[in-house]
C-alpha cells in the first residue's frame, strides 16, 4: 500500500551484540596485523589489545554491581556522538596506518627502546 513503511528488522541492541562485534574487529584486526606488521608493532598491538579487553571486562563486572547511568539529554546525546564518532575515526585511522606500513610510527618506535 502507498505510504505504508516495509516492516523493520529489529536487531539485536544488547551487551552481547556488542560483545561479539567487539570480538570479530578485534579478531580482524589481530589477523591482519600479524600478516603485516613487525614484532615490535605486532607487540605493540597485542598488549593494546589486552588493554582494551581488560576495560572491557571490568566495565561489564560494574554493569552487574553498579545502577544504569541517568539518561542523556539530547544535548549530551549529541555531544557524546559526536566525541565517539572523532574519538573512533581517529582509532581506526592509526589502525589503517599501521597496517599500511606494517611498523609503528618512528616516534613511538625511538620511545620503545
Amino acid at each position: 500500500m502507498l505510504g505504508q513503511n516495509p516492516p523493520m528488522r529489529t536487531q539485536p541492541n544488547t551487551y552481547t551484540a556488542y560483545s561479539i562485534g567487539c570480538a570479530s574487529v578485534w579478531g580482524a584486526i589481530l589477523l591482519l596485523a600479524r600478516r603485516r606488521l613487525d614484532s615490535q608493532a605486532w607487540n605493540t598491538l597485542r598488549v593494546v589489545c589486552s588493554g582494551w579487553w581488560m576495560g572491557w571486562t571490568s566495565a561489564t563486572i560494574a554493569r552487574i554491581g553498579y545502577p544504569p547511568p541517568k539518561p542523556l539529554t539530547p544535548v549530551g546525546e549529541r555531544r557524546l556522538r559526536i566525541a565517539s564518532i572523532v574519538l573512533v575515526a581517529l582509532g581506526l585511522a592509526n589502525v589503517i596506518r599501521m597496517l599500511v606500513t606494517g611498523r609503528l610510527p618512528p616516534e613511538l618506535q625511538r620511545r620503545l627502546k
